[in-house]
């Protein structure tokens, strides 16, 4: 399992007195925090540990973010000292980190699959894979401004304009740490140079969007298009649409648990196309006590692995309802909201996974199912007679 590194420690002196008091990542967009919006986007990698490298307002990051939990991964704070420059911060981490690691900018949101640098094939020779993007603001004497990827995916610099630049995410070989000699030394004006000179760096172009908050004026934007920012998802029941109904009552071990035909492939088709997949399921068998809440996850935990192994696709995140309301057990006859027809679970996602509901849409095969997503305000098309794929396919058109 692979780190992640987020570089938060900048000044932001381009925005004034906007950060006079707050520091760039923890400006608020919608009431949302930036670097909050970014911990949406990038949990589903469960990275084991999330690296934040502060230094300006150092304690605001160590006090909010130090030593928790966001879904699987642990945060942890490092304190830079002073402002050292960009490759300051990862000289900090050469004893902590033991594998290759991600690393982006905290003040930048682009909408990448991380997973397309991580599996571009780097060669020994090669130390980095980093993400190319548009580049609306061509700056004749900034390189990084102006690059290329060549036939081989190495990335080169352009002897024209190329209107392409670094989109500032990157995913480093442990190797990277060589070239770390000091604290006082920048990742794009030393490091990537070198690398780039050397053909020690690959790249993949990306024409998601990007963004970054450094001036006033980009920061109206972003605030004003907030909803650029949040993850389209599709919803999916799990029982009847994910698998086979189990004629007997309820599954119980996943040696009872089929796939549906086209699900798998319809999971891949989804991942494909940026869409978070959340499943969204009452399991009252747990507050009936035919089995317990450790055994359902062992059955969740099966499904996700077989899913991996068979063509490395995902499912993001599964909210279960194990409420009934005469169970033997008084805390599964509580929380109502959770259970479908009601949208609790479907609020739940949005606000961890920072959807937007009108991009999303939600499949499933019962009445509840539709009233719930009726309720959330989500598109709903009920389980077709025919492999999930082409449904999603017919959908997606």
């Amino acid at each position: 399992m692979n780190d992640l590194v987020i570089l938060v420690g900048g000044k932001g002196k381009r925005l004034g007195k906007i950060t006079s008091h707050t520091p760039k990542p923890l400006i608020k967009i919608k009431n949302k925090k930036f670097l909050d919006i970014l911990f949406s986007k990038f949990i589903k990698y469960n990275f084991k540990k999330i690296y934040l490298v502060c230094s300006y307002k150092k304690d605001k990051f160590f006090k909010l973010y130090h030593k928790k939990k966001i879904h699987n991964s642990e945060i942890v704070c490092i304190d830079e000292g002073s402002a050292k420059d960009t490759g300051g911060g990862l000289y900090k981490l050469r004893k902590l980190i033991k594998r290759g690691f991600f690393l982006i900018n905290g003040d930048s949101y682009f909408d990448i699959d991380l997973n397309i640098l991580s599996n571009l094939k780097l060669e020994k020779n090669v130390i980095a894979c980093m993400a190319i993007t548009k580049n609306k603001n061509y700056k004749k004497n900034d390189k990084m401004n102006n690059l290329i990827i060549d036939k081989k995916n190495y990335v080169k610099y352009s002897k024209k304009k190329s209107y392409y630049m670094n989109g500032g995410i990157y995913f480093f070989k442990k190797k990277i740490f060589n070239f770390i000699k000091n604290e006082k030394i920048s990742l794009e004006k030393n490091i990537l140079n070198q690398l780039i000179l050397k053909r020690k760096i690959k790249g993949i172009f990306s024409k998601q969007y990007f963004i970054d908050m450094g001036t006033i004026k980009k920061l109206k934007s972003l605030k004003i298009n907030a909803n650029i920012l949040k993850q389209k998802a599709v919803f999916l029941d799990r029982d009847g649409v994910i698998n086979k109904l189990n004629l007997n009552g309820y599954i119980k071990d996943y040696k009872e648990f089929t796939f549906l035909p086209g699900v798998v492939e319809g999971i891949k088709f989804l991942n494909k196309n940026g869409y978070l997949i959340i499943i969204i399921t009452n399991q009252a068998c747990v507050g009936k006590n035919i089995i317990n809440e450790k055994k359902l996850n062992t059955i969740h935990f099966k499904m996700k692995n077989y899913l991996k192994k068979k063509n490395k696709s995902y499912i993001d995140d599964i909210f279960y309802s194990p409420y009934y309301k005469y169970s033997n057990h008084s805390k599964y006859r509580l929380n109502k909201f959770d259970r479908k027809p009601n949208p609790g679970m479907i609020f739940k996602a949005v606000n961890k996974w920072n959807i937007n509901l009108k991009k999303s849409f939600f499949i499933g095969d019962q009445i509840t199912d539709f009233k719930a997503a009726k309720k959330a305000g989500l598109k709903f098309y009920y389980k077709e007679n025919k492999p999930l794929l082409n449904q999603l396919i017919k959908i997606s058109k």
